[in-house]
């Protein structure tokens, strides 16, 4: 495995921000949406996270011309795969559960946890420290999404609609994954 050189670790850093805004948008969204109130306090905490993190690592990117804004720009792929999870979730609450804590936290997890492998102490330290702060900070919010998942998926109809968005993600995994970074 080969260290990341500072452009790759810079994309990777302005994936993370574009990402996380994206999170937070949709996590937000869904909350508003879900009716049990513990799954929309895990869905409103799993946002306000996202949304942190999005600002940590937007601090992170280079301010040299021509700046951070313009690293921001979504990616055709980053635009498509978020609108096809949109599309695949509809209504379901169970979907939009299963899908937030099942795939798209631990896929940000484990693009994060691939980064930190391919960092050096020495040239790293300030993106090794907020990768370490923000894979604890996506952990818990896995963690934490566990029991209000359970909760909503109490209905044979929500697990079903979540099978089905898990296998029609699994057709599109390299899509989903590619806008992770990885």
């Amino acid at each position: 495995m080969s260290f990341l050189t500072a452009g790759e670790s810079v994309e990777r850093m302005a994936s993370y921000c574009r990402v996380e805004q994206l999170l937070f948008g949709l996590f937000g969204q869904w909350a508003v949406e879900v009716e049990l109130p513990v799954a929309k306090l895990a869905l409103v905490s799993a946002a306000d996270h996202s949304a942190w993190r999005a600002k940590r690592w937007f601090e992170m990117l280079p301010t040299a011309p021509p700046g951070p804004d313009a690293l921001l720009t979504l990616t055709t792929v980053e635009r498509e795969a978020f609108d096809l999870i949109a599309e695949l979730v509809g209504e379901s609450q169970g979907a939009r559960i299963v899908v937030a804590y099942g795939e798209l936290l631990p896929g940000l997890r484990t693009a994060m946890a691939a980064h930190l492998e391919r960092t050096t102490t020495v040239a790293d330290a300030p993106i090794r420290r907020l990768l370490n702060i923000s894979l604890t900070d996506v952990s818990n919010d896995v963690a934490e999404g566990i029991g209000p998942m359970e909760l909503v998926m109490t209905t044979a109809e929500e697990r079903a609609a979540a099978e089905r968005v898990g296998a029609e993600l699994a057709v599109a995994n390299a899509r989903i994954t590619h806008i992770f970074g990885v």
